[in-house]
């Protein structure tokens, strides 16, 4: 792919995930708000907060612009400067802080998860999602961002030797200038003054971060998942509850196989072939559109599976059908008005 075929198509498919995820997480919020059934409490709010969390990252993604790639021990996330008035500094944490959404992703995911066990168990733990704890339950997810986007920060900043050892693979494969770019780089042998590449430790502990930063979320997933499932299927055949505990766990259950496919497998891949100079370009690329694309995905599931969003949306496209209808017949009735006066 040349780097003018390559920069329309992720400019593009940006700016339409933008675009597409405001319009798809606003109309799940005005649904949320006026049609979710009342045994939902105040798992309403965890949803619509997650939405904005969604149109905040598609947000950041069109800001930022971002460029993900590998080269030889190298992985990184990269913006281009060109054509923009941004302090490099500024622009480097606004690459780390872009990176953190991914943070934000998986314990959004998780609290998710801990809300519908809580429900589904009625032990009266759901207390615990009461509204005065609710901002503790939203202030989680933003320090899993928080704690990512300083690991970046910190761990994998810009350097002379990782932009001397990048530079020319991005002008080849992007036509990008590196003195005109802020990025966030793990390098893992970095070559020293003699020439001779060298283990960063600085980037391996970046590397362990990560990975135990994604650790964490992943076991509350697995734990509950499985007793929540448990308990859904204790419940009676024809109980109402059930019915919507389904419906919401199976959307719960896409929600999560989305991103596992979408960012943390192949994300996983991604950190760790570098250690071992395996070529994933190819890879890298296609995560570039992924990460642009996930906000617009990751709403879809709840307006599919829950039964009350799904009907309200079914009969609003119907009732538009409808009235398309009608405007035709409208327009046609007084050219037959016409004709009938003509052959009279």
């Amino acid at each position: 792919m040349t780097p003018a075929t390559f920069d329309f198509l992720k400019n593009g498919i940006q700016v339409s995930s933008v675009i597409l995820s405001a319009l798809i997480n606003t109309t799940l919020i005005v649904l949320i708000v006026t049609k979710s059934a009342k045994k939902m409490g105040n798992y309403r709010h965890l949803m619509v907060y997650f939405c904005c969390c969604s149109i905040l990252f598609s947000t950041m993604d069109i800001i930022v612009r971002p460029i993900i790639h590998t080269h030889r021990s190298a992985f990184f996330m990269i913006m281009d400067l060109r054509n923009r008035d941004i302090p490099l500094d500024i622009a480097g944490f606004m690459v780390c802080a872009m990176a953190g959404c991914f943070g934000v992703i998986i314990y959004g995911i998780a609290i998710h998860f801990i809300y519908r066990y809580f429900a589904v168990e009625r032990q009266g733990r759901i207390k615990y999602f009461d509204k005065k704890f609710l901002p503790f339950w939203f202030l989680i997810p933003l320090l899993g961002g928080v704690s990512w986007t300083l690991v970046s920060w910190f761990l994998f900043p810009m350097t002379t030797v990782t932009s001397a050892y990048i530079g020319p693979d991005l002008a080849e494969a992007f036509d990008l200038d590196i003195n005109r770019s802020a990025y966030a780089a793990a390098l893992f042998f970095a070559p020293d003054p003699n020439g001779q590449e060298v283990f960063s430790q600085k980037c391996g502990l970046g590397l362990v971060f990560y990975l135990l930063i994604m650790t964490i979320p992943f076991s509350i997933l697995i734990f509950v998942g499985i007793k929540s499932i448990g308990k859904i299927k204790e419940f009676p055949s024809s109980n109402y509850g059930k019915g919507l505990q389904m419906q919401l766990y199976k959307a719960l259950i896409a929600q999560t196989v989305i991103p596992v496919f979408l960012l943390f497998a192949p994300f996983g891949v991604l950190f760790i072939c570098p250690i071992f100079e395996i070529h994933c370009k190819s890879l890298a690329t296609i995560l570039t559109f992924v990460y642009a694309i996930y906000p617009v995905v990751d709403p879809l599931p709840i307006l599919f599976f829950v039964q009350n969003y799904r009907n309200a949306l079914t009969e609003f496209f119907y009732c538009c059908r409808c009235q398309k209808k009608m405007s035709s017949r409208v327009h046609i009735a007084p050219e037959e008005i016409s004709r009938d006066a003509d052959s009279n």
